[in-house]
């Protein structure tokens, strides 16, 4: 038998015991009260589930009667590709070769993309759900899609015999669409899914049959009331983390759409689109970058800089949110939701995080991003003459067209393909280190701080020296050095292994090998690394050496020369012992780097950073490489090609 029940709701209250009192107080008294409810249980069944969400008003309820399901009409919703293993078959998008990377245009169709991955371009971008990011997000992994995913779909389980991964609704790869994280815990986050790219089980992919839908059906599910129609389901409008299943999703009632409506919304997303990727454009991890923030305000000094771009994030949120409650609002009249509904959606998610996600704008981080910046330019891996102004930025492409191998910033020929160091033309405004290595070695031509420097100074002209000044005063160093010395928190190493984790991948693309009291070091650029760069590098360090026993040499015939006793003798002698400990300090980091060298691996960036870099663990600031070191002399990752190659020598132990 049906009936009207009471329920009070308490989610929200702090000191519910209180909040009880009063709301009993309350009917006892006739009076009205935000958190009492009165439902029939029989209607909890109009909703799929039949959730216990006894603070839904009927007029909701029916909505899931009267509307057509999400799945429908021309719209669907998968669920992609699980690897079993994204060690093995995952990388940050950064950390392979551009050459074997999937690309294409807006024309280029998913039978076309699929051959690709027959013609030895096995990364796909995979969208695998990620942080909360609504309408756009940029995929920063790839895949090992070659062969059309024949080394995934062969992964077997040993011992059953069965298939490991799960490469699931696979006709569908390659498609536009849209996308959202699995799970979260800032509220349901559907993005674009640009063209040419695989999505996985936790970033659930949704396909319409009509491309130009795509953008109208990106705000209806981006909607408060689409959001609380998915959240009256898992009955956890309020719950601190939530998981947006694909069979929830597909229940989700859709309203039909007019033509003027979509034409509405879709202007709408298309503002919303332009801010978010604008704002892209300066994340150098992106598909979009071009050069950091601080660039966009080149003419005044940094704590200037770092506040316009302060401002300009501000203004682009306050943009964003209003845009959103624009969409909202439609979607409230799309949906017919009447103004008590409406209120208590409001009211539900008045918490509800900004559609603009906010970079960091504090000065500290505007330097590091300047910095990083230099270090790429100077590697080859910026174009240089987007920061001077002598090329314009390149306008943003289609939403939905493919990621493409190298981000517009990147120094690349027509083919969109890195330029090699001999193939940068001789106009070119900066000299590109061409071996990828670079050193910690005040007056060498390599030295980073001076390499640095020649950027600056392209950017700023004779205002370089002052930038570079309060750059070190923002930082909390006495010089530039000290910076890029600092193996800690604070320094260039420690954030750049920060600003190049992403999804548990660890893959820091400059790599610092330091001697033990940090005195020297050298640079290796990780995509320019060959078979070569360790024995090229450890000339480097050689030289050095030599060069500093030389010094050292002179040091004591100069001793010898000068009798004893007397403060310039005590002076003297203190050199010679500082140069004995430097030069004790310099063969200890040969040593080392001959050690790895010595092994004559030849690198392979299919392995990804953190196998490659194994080798180098003597001499790396990081625990992460011997980890893996261990692990590989352990026979643990057998299939990757360093595995592969030390087992050949016999340096894998056999159990």
């Amino acid at each position: 038998m049906g009936g009207g029940c009471t329920f009070i709701r308490l989610l929200a209250e702090e000191d519910k015991g209180v909040a009880l009192t009063d709301a009993i107080d309350a009917l006892r008294s006739g009076e009205a009260s935000s958190g009492v409810f009165s439902a029939d249980p029989e209607k909890f069944s109009m909703v799929p589930g039949s959730p216990f969400a006894y603070w839904v008003s009927d007029r909701i309820r029916q909505l899931f009667a009267d509307l057509p399901p999400f799945e429908g009409n021309g719209r669907t919703i998968k669920q992609g590709l699980a690897t079993a293993d994204d060690f093995r078959f995952v990388r940050a998008w950064w950390e392979v070769d551009p050459t074997r990377t999937v690309s294409g245009t807006s024309e280029t169709t998913p039978d076309e993309f699929r051959a690709q991955t027959f013609a030895g371009k096995k990364w796909v971008p995979f969208a695998k759900g990620g942080e909360y990011s609504p309408y756009y997000a940029d995929i920063h992994l790839v895949v090992n899609w070659g062969n059309d995913g024949e080394e995934i779909k062969s992964y077997i389980n040993p011992e059953t015999g069965k298939q490991y991964s799960r490469p699931q609704n696979t006709d569908y790869y390659f498609r536009p669409g849209l996308t959202w994280p699995l799970r979260t815990t800032s509220g349901i986050s559907f993005r674009i899914l640009n063209r040419g790219a695989v999505f996985g089980h936790k970033g659930p992919f949704c396909f319409t049959e009509d491309d130009e839908q795509l953008l109208s059906l990106l705000t209806v599910v981006q909607s408060s009331t689409f959001f609380y129609l998915v959240s009256i389901q898992i009955a956890a409008a309020d719950a601190a983390a939530r998981s947006y299943e694909v069979g929830v999703i597909q229940k989700t009632p859709m309203p039909g759409i007019g033509i003027d409506q979509k034409l509405l919304l879709s202007g709408l997303v298309t503002h919303i689109l332009e801010i978010k990727r604008d704002i892209e454009q300066i994340n150098e991890l992106g598909h979009l970058f071009n050069y950091p923030s601080i660039i966009r305000y080149r003419n005044q000094n940094i704590a200037t800089m770092a506040d316009q771009w302060t401002l300009t994030i501000e203004s682009s949120t306050t943009e964003g949110n209003r845009i959103q409650n624009q969409i909202d609002e439609l979607a409230y009249t799309i949906y017919d939701v009447c103004d008590s509904d409406k209120d208590l959606i409001k009211q539900t998610f008045s918490d509800r995080p900004s559609p603009i996600n906010k970079p960091p704008t504090d000065p500290s981080s505007v330097v590091a991003d300047l910095l990083s910046y230099t270090l790429g330019t100077i590697f080859g891996r910026w174009d240089i003459r987007y920061a001077t102004g002598e090329r314009q930025t390149p306008e943003l492409p289609d939403p939905f067209a493919p990621l493409p191998a190298c981000s517009p910033g990147m120094l690349q020929g027509e083919d969109g393909l890195p330029l090699d160091p001999h193939e940068i033309p001789p106009d070119y405004p900066l000299a590109v280190d061409p071996d990828g290595i670079l050193v910690d070695d005040e007056g060498h031509p390599d030295d980073i701080i001076a390499r640095i420097r020649d950027v600056l100074a392209l950017i700023w002209g004779d205002r370089a020296d002052a930038i570079e000044k309060e750059a070190c005063e923002i930082l909390g160093v006495k010089l530039l050095r000290d910076y890029f010395r600092k193996p800690g928190a604070g320094g260039f190493w420690d954030n750049h292994v920060k600003r190049y984790s992403k999804s548990r991948r660890k893959a820091p693309i400059y790599w610092l090998l330091q001697s033990a009291k940090k005195n020297y070091g050298i640079w290796i650029y990780y995509p320019r690394m060959d078979g070569d760069t360790l024995y090229k590098a450890l000339r480097y360090a050689k030289d050095k050496l030599a060069m500093e026993e030389r010094r050292l040499e002179d040091l004591r015939k100069e001793r010898e020369q000068s009798g004893t006793g007397g403060a310039v003798v005590k002076k003297m002698e203190k050199e010679i012992d500082g140069q004995e400990a430097f030069i004790s300090e310099l063969h200890d980091f040969v040593e080392k780097l001959e050690r790895a060298a010595s092994l004559n691996l030849i690198p392979e960036h299919d392995d990804g950073v953190v196998l490659t870099i194994a080798p180098l663990r003597e001499l790396v600031p990081w625990s992460e490489p011997k980890n893996y070191w261990d692990e590989l002399i352990e026979g643990k990752y057998a299939w990757s090609s360093i595995g592969k190659q030390l087992a050949e020598k016999g340096l894998v132990r056999r159990s």
